[in-house]
């Protein structure tokens, strides 16, 4: 070949995976490249018959060039045998699980011939750790609606010729110049003869000579990554860390500091803001607190089931001074921060070209006061779904400094519990009420989740659009959880959630003081946290399991084998989604007379309800009566 027209080795080393290795060889062969090249498979001793057939026969028809290996020799291994066959070409070490699209190659070369110490070239991909896409450092699907043609042509057009420097290449897809081949020297097979690792003690070398390694911008190459180990994956990539460590001790810091700037984040935003513009989809803005809670659950499951049919973002606050918009649709990455006020026209401009159709507001504890005027500003329709109280009372759960209901006393009553804790934005209570009463009455819907919000609600705003409409939650079966039955008689009363003062933290302690003053055989069980310190076993029959996550509550109160469920709320819950799983076990419940729990409990077949502010003796006289039905009742 004359030196004007450089030849490219496009290495795939083989091992397992017929259906991938055929989609990976048809996605390179389907598109020629400007770029002369040679594709070299290396079938490293496959176990798998069949694969190996498939590939004797494309290579008979000239399509790539084959080399067998009598043994395995390890993933290394296999690669150094593909870049020491032609040692005057540069290489593309390509992964036999990856598909490629378009004039990819080209693009990859257009990159490594930009500077002659350019020793690498990674594409994005949606599986590639620091070049994954949308989600950085994940392994992502495609995103829905979009193809890999389709994805890549994006970041060819939208991202045409950009690239950034990065640490390390990612051996998913490897463009390796021979220039610095031919001064590194090939991978380490004696450190990582499997595999993992060793593109990135390469990539070390590489960079103590001064070869720089680019992250390439415009090329998109689809990775499904683990099908050659399979479950070896973990323990692999495990043992490479350990040796990296070792052998290359600025490769964390490194790759650390790269995580941290993360300076690919603009081009992966790029995209995103050019998906965004292709969609036909109605824009939505949801308006929330900074998460956690009743709250988050509700909106991420609204933006789930809206998904299919509208494209919905969530603006909430990071901190006192700054508000960050996200896209929340599942697997997005997407955010975008405004520092306020000073970017409060920014945001406008923002949420303009988006083309927001609509505001939702769920919760404005913590946001700055100047985003209630979104609605103005933008001249769109809003709702405001009331997830608690703070539309008339700044501490949102009508609960005073000691967590207990403060019985939703007159002006003086409330004046004199903002004295002790101010309302945000320094406003009294009757500007408070009359800034949100305007915000309320200007929703075209007020959206609640129970008849006791309702009728509370209408006593302070009365001209608001209400309409009642409890959350939306997946449609489950009922569960049968079977009683403890531990043969010792002790009733076990279980708790469930973060609790605080107003969640009835107070209330528990002080049940479980009186069950051990009393000697009653009770132990109460807590799967949650507390908010702060806390007495339990062995001082108390109490203990917590700690933070969980919401799909595996269910699960965890079949493990606990409870006698009883407890709900010792001390305000007026709006709703509660723990007292949804409650509900599914079938279970005894006991919870106050207040708030949701009164209409939501009212056909539950074994529920008890005692006022709130029952003391805490009653409360456990009555699991002693629960505990002798249990004793009579046959397990």
């Amino acid at each position: 070949m004359s030196p004007l027209l450089p030849v490219i080795d496009i290495i795939i080393p083989v091992y397992r995976g017929l259906d991938e290795t055929r989609r990976c060889l048809e996605s390179v062969l389907a598109f020629p490249q400007r770029t002369t090249c040679e594709i070299v498979v290396i079938d490293d001793c496959s176990p798998e018959p069949e694969l190996s057939t498939f590939l004797r026969q494309q290579a008979e028809t000239g399509a790539f060039t084959l080399l067998e290996n009598p043994v395995n020799t390890g993933f290394v291994n296999a690669v150094n045998r593909g870049m020491v066959l032609h040692p005057d070409r540069d290489v593309v070490l390509l992964n036999s699980d990856t598909e490629v699209h378009g004039d990819w190659l080209d693009r990859l070369y257009q990159h490594a011939g930009g500077d002659p110490m350019i020793g690498t070239v990674t594409p994005f991909s949606n599986n590639a750790t620091i070049c994954s896409y949308p989600r950085f450092m994940q392994d992502n699907p495609l995103p829905a609606g979009w193809s890999l043609a389709a994805l890549d042509a994006l970041f060819a057009e939208i991202n045409a010729g950009q690239a950034v420097d990065m640490p390390t290449a990612v051996g998913f897809c490897m463009y390796i110049t021979r220039r610095c081949l031919d001064q590194v020297g090939y991978f380490d097979a004696a450190l990582f003869a499997r595999g993992y690792g060793e593109e990135n003690d390469f990539s070390m070398r590489a960079l103590e000579i001064g070869f720089r390694h680019l992250h390439a911008a415009d090329v998109f190459v689809y990775h499904r990554g683990g099908i050659s180990f399979g479950m070896e994956s973990a323990t692999l990539c495990a043992q490479a860390q350990q040796i990296l460590e070792q052998r290359q001790p600025r490769y964390f810091p490194l790759v650390g500091d790269y995580c941290a700037r993360d300076p690919a984040r603009l081009l992966r935003r790029r995209i995103d803001n050019a998906r965004l513009a292709r969609s036909s989809k109605p824009r939505l803005l949801f308006v929330m607190h900074k998460g956690g809670g009743g709250t988050e659950k509700h909106v991420r499951e609204l933006a789930a089931l809206l998904e299919p049919d509208y494209e919905v973002f969530i603006l909430r606050a990071f901190d006192a001074t700054t508000a960050v918009l996200e896209w929340a649709r599942h697997g997005e990455e997407f955010s975008v921060w405004f520092p306020m006020p000073y970017a409060y026209s920014d945001l406008l401009s923002f949420l303009r070209q988006l083309s927001v159709a609509r505001i939702h507001f769920h919760h404005v504890l913590d946001l700055q006061q100047q985003l209630l005027q979104l609605p103005n500003d933008l001249a769109i329709p809003y709702d405001f779904t009331l997830h608690d109280y703070y539309p008339i009372c700044p501490q949102y759960n009508l609960a005073r400094a000691d967590g207990r209901y403060c019985g939703e006393p007159d002006t003086a009553g409330c004046t004199a519990c903002l004295a002790e804790r101010p309302a945000p934005w320094g406003l009294d209570i009757l500007s408070w009420r009359t800034c949100f009463e305007h915000l309320l009455v200007g929703a075209e819907r007020v959206i609640v989740p129970s008849q006791d919000l309702l009728t509370r609600m209408q006593r302070y705003v009365p001209e608001a659009h209400y309409h009642y409409l409890p959350h939306p939650e997946p449609m489950l079966d009922s569960v049968t959880i079977p009683p403890s039955c531990d043969g010792v008689g002790e009733l076990k009363v279980l708790v469930l959630g973060r609790l605080t003062p107003a969640k009835g933290l107070h209330l528990l302690e002080r049940c479980a003081d009186d069950a051990k003053t009393r000697e009653l055989p009770l132990f109460f069980r807590v799967i949650g946290h507390a908010d702060r310190e806390t007495r339990q076993e062995p001082d108390l029959p109490l203990s917590f399991s700690g933070p969980y996550q919401d799909e595996r509550l269910l699960l965890l109160i079949a493990r606990e084998r409870p006698d009883v469920i407890f709900f010792p709320a001390q305000w007026p819950e709006t709703y509660s989604y723990t007292l949804s799983v409650a509900i599914r076990t079938g279970l005894p419940i006991v919870a106050p007379r207040l708030g949701a729990f009164i209409e939501r409990l009212v056909n539950h077949p074994q529920s008890w309800l005692l006022d709130w502010d029952t003391p805490a003796g009653i409360w456990n006289d009555l699991f002693m009566g629960l505990r002798r039905i249990s004793e009579s009742t046959p397990c």
